[in-house]
């Protein structure tokens, strides 16, 4: 018992001591971007998602189990389901930073466990660590962080620019995969999040972008791409015929369908694809369906940041990430994720499957 206080105690003595040192550490900051601002749902936008949502949900039932929510997000998702009330969607949506829509969603913390100093501190300071880490590899201004305040976001202030919590690698990770693009060509994600990596891939003009994920998930994205981009020709499910769109990328700016579409995707459609922080939170047979449809789908590199420790969950024990097998890809390298989310259980993976122009 003694050694884990004196652990304990060390670990909240070197947090305090890394706060106090870093010139960019300050609860002023943190609480400018803690700051309500939320904006109403626009009435267009928000019919559209919801008759994406209507129109997923009601197709959902009739795919197989590997499409269902399953594994770490079963729980996941049911909590989502008690928060999206018909009758309150819009002020949820409005404001699903701060609420359980944003579940599964936070890096470092979720605004309600902001209330204590400690939790504070270290909600600073990981931020910090992670800003650094990105200003190394990624060598720009802070303003390149910045998006649209939709969804009532909250963070951290830092040069003037609102960080978000997880903007630092979203950023990173947009950036990688565009220079696999050669910055041009068909960018595919299974889970976006709310689709904050997705918008800064879109700010490359050559990208054509897709995502893929579970109805309750791709509400929020939706929302948030659509109103975040709007001069984007954004397509949602229900709204064109799903082969048409998916055999003419080309055309579209972004398309946001539900999981079960990945398997609609013609061979040999996909420049990049990705994948961040959910396939070993998966069901085995899920996140095998999902590689065999890489393999078929994907001409160039598959890039995904998985856990790569058996991390026993509740109901879900994560599958490692280094046992995923995709026929005619091989691993190039596997590196430790620098970023403070996750304890350290996350590696990164790029896996070509030819060089490009073969």
């Amino acid at each position: 018992m003694l050694p884990t206080v004196v652990r304990k105690a060390r670990t909240l003595l070197d947090a305090i001591n890394d706060f106090q040192r870093d010139p960019l550490a300050c609860f002023e900051a943190l609480d400018r971007g803690l700051q309500n601002r939320s904006c109403p749902a626009k009435p267009e936008v928000l019919g559209r998602v919801v008759a994406a949502y209507k129109a997923a949900k009601r197709d959902q039932q009739l795919a197989g189990p590997e499409h269902q929510a399953n594994g770490q997000w079963s729980m996941i998702i049911e909590r989502k389901l008690r928060t999206f009330d018909p009758d309150s969607l819009s002020v949820v949506l409005s404001n699903f930073f701060r609420n359980d829509a944003f579940e599964g969603l936070a890096d470092y913390a979720t605004i309600q466990d902001l209330g204590s100093r400690m939790n504070r501190i270290h909600f600073i300071n990981n931020m910090l660590h992670d800003y650094r880490t990105w200003c190394e590899l990624v060598a720009k201004d802070v303003a390149a962080l910045q998006t649209p305040w939709v969804g009532n976001p909250f963070g951290y202030f830092i040069d003037g620019t609102l960080a978000v919590p997880g903007c630092f690698r979203h950023h990173y990770m947009a950036e990688k995969a565009v220079s696999l693009l050669r910055g041009s060509g068909v960018l595919a994600e299974i889970g976006c999040g709310y689709g904050e990596l997705g918008y800064y891939a879109l700010l490359s003009p050559g990208v054509h972008y897709v995502d893929f994920d579970l109805p309750e998930v791709l509400l929020v994205a939706s929302y948030w791409l659509c109103n975040a981009m709007p001069q984007k020709q954004i397509v949602l499910f229900g709204e064109a015929d799903i082969k048409s769109v998916l055999t003419n990328l080309g055309r579209y700016d972004a398309v946001l369908f539900p999981n079960f579409c990945l398997r609609e995707l013609p061979s040999d459609s996909v420049d990049v694809f990705l994948n961040t922080r959910s396939l070993s939170e998966m069901a085995s047979e899920t996140i095998d369906e999902y590689l065999r449809q890489i393999a078929r789908c994907c001409r160039y590199y598959f890039l995904h940041e998985n856990s790569d420790k058996p991390l026993e969950r509740p109901g879900h024990t994560e599958v490692v990430a280094s046992s995923f097998s995709i026929p005619g890809f091989r691993m190039l390298s596997k590196t430790l994720s620098p970023w403070k989310a996750g304890g350290g259980r996350y590696r990164e993976f790029p896996v070509p499957a030819r060089p490009r122009g073969c």
